[in-house]
């Protein structure tokens, strides 16, 4: 708790073999928000700001914690640097309950699904490179019918799963997604991970 700033011997993240720290992950890379030696999170929904604060709180004190129009930050030269690596990483991603957590905290942050969840099921992201690796890596929990297609007018990368497969998608994030969980309206008990 409460970590100086510029500490380099400062181990906050296990984002390789904790799920709860996979999902951190994935949301951040979503929604990264960071500059100079500050890192946070840039969403306007409240329920993964709180997710995000909670896990900002397990390693800072509540006055560290700065939140800012739909910006929640830290100033920790030393976590920015832990999640830029990791980031940098995600082809290491070998755990299949890793894998589903970290696409599940993407999926969040950038992703969406038709009402009838089936149809239209893609994740946004700025860079081609990101798109590839998550496309990678979802073939590695057994999701291969997926295609990168880029917007030119909005300049973004859009990784799409084929409505055949978005039903193995979602089985395999929902007990981690937030947002999947308020779709399909499950009950707490029933989850396998959940943010507390």
């Amino acid at each position: 708790m409460g970590n100086t700033v510029g500490s380099t011997n400062t181990n906050f993240c296990n984002f390789f073999s904790k799920e709860k720290d996979a999902y951190i992950l994935g949301l951040w890379c979503a929604d990264s928000y960071w500059w100079a030696s500050s890192i946070g999170l840039s969403n306007t929904n409240s329920d993964l700001i709180d997710v995000f604060r909670k896990f900002l709180e397990k390693h800072f004190s509540k006055d560290r914690i700065k939140f800012n129009r739909h910006h929640l930050f830290v100033n920790s030269r030393p976590l920015l640097r832990e999640f830029v690596l990791a980031k940098n990483s995600l082809n290491k991603l070998k755990r299949i309950k890793v894998i589903r957590a970290y696409l599940a905290g993407r999926f969040d942050g950038d992703g969406s699904i038709d009402k009838n969840l089936r149809n239209d099921c893609r994740i946004v992201y700025a860079r081609r490179i990101e798109a590839e690796i998550d496309k990678k890596l979802l073939s590695r929990i057994g999701i291969s019918n997926t295609k990168v297609y880029y917007y030119k007018s909005a300049r973004i990368f859009c990784l799409y799963i084929s409505r055949f497969e978005s039903k193995k998608f979602l089985d395999n994030i929902l007990a981690y997604s937030l947002k999947l969980q308020k779709l399909v309206f499950v009950p707490r008990r029933d989850l396998v991970f959940h943010q507390d």
